[in-house]
């Protein structure tokens, strides 16, 4: 599937491995029928096994191709393969990743970080409200785009899953949803909330704690949690408290780091409930001295 160019069901041309996930690869490629760039995820055979995997891919891609939002990239198409695996067309979104961003600025400035992740609350909400559930939300898949004027940031978020990224097992060694070779990380669970990397179904809290994540690395520049193998980070992940953002950042006052620490309760029910529940919350907390 990864040999360039391979097209996909006489219309999708793939041009370029541009990410990969815990589900599959991610292609530019071109809609050969309309002459436009689009993106495309090949969803391992693997993830699709059952017929119940399959019927609720079909059904949330779906909801995703009637859902449309400016803040959230558009889903064109969908389909299964002959080999069982899935793929998704949506929209190809042109700018520079956050965590490219991320990378180049290493701390954010408290207001940039307030202001990005509340535009990134107005899409996750909106997204909640719908049914959808973005399941890898990372600074990989939140695109800016740059704003000549300058005024409220420019941002697209991409590549929900539509799939489960465990199958019911959790990463532990193992399991082939994560692991390669040795128990190292090819695919860091970085962002992933304590109940998807136990196996367990995410819902829209779930999306609130990747958001808490991506939160505190942009202040702390790294996230609360790191590892060379999973076994180590899923011992951080479920058993220990993340390390002081105020500590890391002197800007942060004590409201603002307990908020951002509620987004990363590792029990679902103590987090903030909606997307903008977080962004409230976040607002009040950073005008406080």
């Amino acid at each position: 599937m990864e040999t360039i160019p391979y097209t996909i069901n006489s219309r999708y041309q793939l041009e370029k491995v541009i990410g990969r996930g815990g589900t599959g690869v991610i292609f530019q490629a071109t809609d050969l029928e309309l002459g436009r760039e689009v993106t495309v995820k090949v969803i391992r055979a693997s993830v699709m096994v059952d017929p119940r995997s399959q019927d609720r891919f079909k059904l949330e891609v779906r909801i995703a191709i009637d859902f449309k939002h400016p803040l959230i990239a558009e889903v064109y198409d969908f389909g299964l393969l002959p080999d069982a695996s899935g793929f998704v067309v949506s929209e190809f979104v042109k700018g520079s990743t956050l965590k490219s961003e991320m990378k180049s600025v290493g701390k954010f400035k408290l207001d940039q970080m307030i202001t990005i992740v509340s535009v990134i609350c107005d899409a996750l909400d909106a997204a909640h409200k719908a049914g959808l559930v973005h399941r890898d939300l990372k600074p990989n898949s939140i695109i800016l785009i740059p704003r000549p004027d300058q005024s409220r940031p420019n941002i697209k978020i991409v590549d929900f899953s539509f799939t489960r990224i465990a199958t019911g097992r959790g990463f532990v060694p193992g399991t082939t949803a994560i692991l390669q070779g040795q128990g190292h990380l090819p695919l860091k669970p970085t962002y992933l909330s304590p109940e998807q990397f136990q196996g367990q179904e995410a819902d829209l809290r779930s999306d609130i704690y990747s958001l808490g994540v991506i939160s505190f690395e942009m202040l702390g520049g790294q996230p609360p949690f790191s590892a060379k193998r999973v076994t180590d980070f899923g011992v951080k992940l479920l058993n220990t408290k993340p390390p002081s953002l105020r500590q890391l950042n002197s800007e942060v006052n004590i409201m603002l780091e307990a908020e951002i620490l509620r987004a990363l309760e590792k029990d679902p029910h103590n987090r903030h409930q909606r997307a903008l529940e977080f962004k409230r919350e976040l607002l009040n907390a950073s005008h406080l001295s």
